[in-house]
């Protein structure tokens, strides 16, 4: 989220300095663009942060902890701070969203991404936007193979889900990313297969193994599928911009923390979709996805996929009508002056 963020304001004629202590993962997930970005400087995190000079305006994102170094350069400069948060679907953040926060000898202000108006909305850049509109446009979808993406924690009901799939009347080619997602394959199902690789689990179910790629690549993914199965926040992010079905696994907290935040999204939900038996289904398969609940009967995943594809063709439009995160981010800093 902090790149599509540090690369939708450079757009937006900022000069962004972007710091980042795990540098190996960001290479990952950037692309050419952003090296050519004359906007978008991305730079090692450190401890001590020795050459940090602040810009007018500072994010801190994710709770993150400054060096003492940066707290002293941000209170001289008098800088204008924001704590950008974790996305969530719960209302109490509508109460935070925009407020301020004293601590470190300076006043910063709490911003929240989320689905409502009261919130900060999420990213939706223009490049993104134009993609999913063509892709509504050509519609490449494909009646003989659904595609599906898969990118998970490790989670053992991603047998269920292939169970679900393999009574299909079609065929389903499920691509897989390097990492957690594929270590996680490899072990429910005791295959081996490596980036690069095919392999045929059934006569309904291929799987395609792929290195992890760049941010830009992986919405071209979502944007081209019928089913994505996503984790964490970025990635659900652009499955539910995409307007296509998903199941989300949410990363999980303490005292079951996630799952209320899981819950929270289906109240949102509700509030844009008028509940249904479809919906109430789809809310118990989320749920046993997360090992919250059992897997509910769905006796034919062709009628259910046909039934939830409104559903999330309304939460995109939905998303896409709150503004995006950056743009109202923006006006609330021109508000600060």
């Amino acid at each position: 989220m902090c790149l599509r963020l540090a690369r939708d304001l450079s757009l937006k004629n900022f000069n962004v300095f972007l710091y980042c202590d795990d540098l190996k993962t960001l290479n990952t997930i950037k692309d050419k663009n952003d090296e050519e970005n004359p906007n978008l400087h991305i730079k090692k995190w450190d401890s001590a942060l020795d050459d940090y000079n602040p810009s007018k305006y500072v994010i801190q994102a994710f709770s993150c902890r400054l060096c003492q170094n940066a707290i002293e350069k941000i209170k001289k400069n008098k800088v204008k701070v924001i704590n950008l948060e974790y996305l969530s679907a719960e209302k109490w953040i509508e109460d935070c969203h925009k407020r301020p926060s004293f601590g470190d000898g300076f006043t910063s202000y709490f911003f929240f991404p989320g689905f409502t108006k009261k919130t900060g909305g999420i990213i939706t850049e223009e490049k993104f936007i134009k993609k999913l509109n063509e892709n509504k446009k050509y519609n490449h979808k494909n009646n003989e193979i659904r595609k599906v993406t898969l990118f998970s924690y490790e989670n053992s009901h991603i047998k269920d889900i292939l169970s679900l799939l393999a009574k299909s009347a079609k065929k389903s080619e499920i691509t897989v990313f390097e990492g957690k997602a594929l270590n996680n394959l490899n072990q429910q199902l005791k295959i081996n297969i490596l980036p690069g690789q095919h392999f045929d689990l059934n006569e309904k179910i291929s799987i395609k193994a792929v290195k992890m790629v760049s941010q830009d690549e992986y919405d071209d993914y979502l944007l081209s599928s019928e089913l994505n199965l996503v984790r964490g926040e970025d990635s659900i992010v652009r499955a539910m911009l995409s307007g296509k079905p998903f199941l989300w696994q949410i990363y999980v907290q303490e005292d079951n923390a996630h799952i209320l935040k899981l819950m929270s999204f289906f109240d949102r939900l509700e509030e844009v979709v008028k509940p249904s038996e479809t919906f109430l289904t789809l809310k118990d398969l989320m749920l046993a996805y997360n090992d919250a609940h059992e897997v509910p009967l769905i006796d034919s995943y062709d009628e259910f996929e046909q039934n939830i594809n409104e559903i999330f063709k309304l939460w995109s439009i939905h998303l896409q009508n709150l503004g995006s995160l950056s743009d109202n981010l923006c006006d609330f800093l021109l508000s600060l002056n």
